[in-house]
C-alpha cells in the first residue's frame, strides 16, 4: 500500500463523520415529526401539511440535481475549497431556517387563515432543503478527495451512517424524554 492510498488519521475520519450530524439530526425531525407538528400542535388540516412535506420534496428533488452541477462547476471560496464552500452555505441555510419551521409562525395568532401560514412556512421548507441538500452532496462529494483506497472510502461512509443511525436515536430519546416530561407535568396538581 503506498502513501497516497493509506487512509486518513482517526482524528480525521471522525471529523469527516461528524460533519453530516446537523443534517442527519434536522432529516429526522422532518420526516418523522414533520405531520405531527403542524397538524397537533398547529392545528393544520391533514391535507395542509401533507402540502408542507410535498413543498419541501419538490424542492430537495429540484435543488439536489443542480446542486451537484453547481458544486462541480464551482471554485470555492478562496482556500476554503468548492466542497467545503458548499457545505458552509448548506449548513448555514439549515441553521437559519429549520427553527422557523419548527415553531408557530411569527406575527400569527388563532384567527390567521391557514393559507396564510403555508405561504409563510414556505420559503423557509424551500432554503432548508436546499440546505440540506447542499450539505448531503458536498460531505459525501468529500469522500474521493480525501482518500483514494477503496477500503478507506468504504470505512468514510461507514463512520458517517454510524453517526446518522446516532442522529436518529438522539432525535427519538429527546422526543420521548420531551413527552415523558410534559406528561408528567400535566399529571401534577
Amino acid at each position: 500500500m503506498s502513501d497516497t492510498d493509506r487512509s486518513l488519521p482517526a482524528v480525521r475520519r471522525l471529523s469527516y463523520a461528524v460533519g453530516h450530524f446537523l443534517n442527519d439530526l434536522c432529516a429526522s425531525m422532518w420526516f418523522t415529526y414533520l405531520l405531527v407538528f403542524y397538524h397537533s400542535v398547529l392545528g393544520f388540516h391533514n391535507t395542509n401539511a401533507g402540502v408542507l412535506l410535498l413543498v419541501g420534496q419538490v424542492a430537495d428533488a429540484l435543488c439536489t440535481p443542480l446542486i451537484g452541477y453547481e458544486s462541480d462547476q464551482t471554485a470555492g471560496c478562496g482556500n476554503y475549497g468548492k466542497r467545503k464552500t458548499w457545505h458552509l452555505i448548506g449548513t448555514l441555510s439549515v441553521v437559519l431556517s429549520f427553527a422557523f419551521i419548527f415553531n408557530q409562525c411569527l406575527g400569527c395568532d388563532p384567527n390567521t387563515p391557514q393559507w396564510a401560514s403555508l405561504l409563510y412556512f414556505t420559503p423557509f421548507i424551500i432554503i432548508f432543503q436546499f440546505g440540506w441538500a447542499a450539505t448531503q452532496i458536498s460531505h459525501l462529494s468529500l469522500i474521493p478527495e480525501l482518500v483514494t483506497c477503496e477500503h478507506a472510502k468504504v470505512e468514510l461512509t461507514a463512520y458517517r451512517y454510524a453517526f446518522t443511525v446516532i442522529a436518529n436515536i438522539t432525535v427519538y430519546a429527546l422526543a420521548y424524554l420531551l413527552f415523558h416530561v410534559l406528561s408528567g407535568a400535566d399529571d401534577d396538581p
